[in-house]
């Protein structure tokens, strides 16, 4: 009796992770890496910027490398890298120049 009930127990409790890890839906995945990317791409400071990596997911944060033109007169059009980590599910991009 008690091995069945430790069974029972333990299948339960697989399920329950299983279902937690499953929560979010393909739809709302795509949204978050959208949103996300379309702030980093605003905070990045580039002419006609791109995601040119990522998205890469971390705990709390997904990272991406944008590329486009850098907008000052001095720099003369040349192209420019940097990554953007955007927390989620709130918090505001931080970007950081890329080598």
């Amino acid at each position: 009796m008690r091995r069945i009930i430790t069974s029972g127990a333990i299948a339960c409790a697989g399920w329950s992770a299983v279902g937690i890890a499953s929560a979010s839906s393909p739809d709302a995945w795509k949204v978050l890496y959208e949103t996300t990317a379309d702030a980093c791409l605003k905070q990045s400071g580039l002419k006609k910027p791109k995601v040119v990596e990522g998205p890469v997911l971390f705990s709390n944060a997904i990272l991406y490398k944008i590329k486009g033109t850098w907008p000052q007169a001095h720099m003369k059009g040349k192209t420019g890298k940097v990554y953007c980590s955007h927390p989620y599910p709130t918090g505001a991009p931080e970007i950081v120049d890329a080598p």
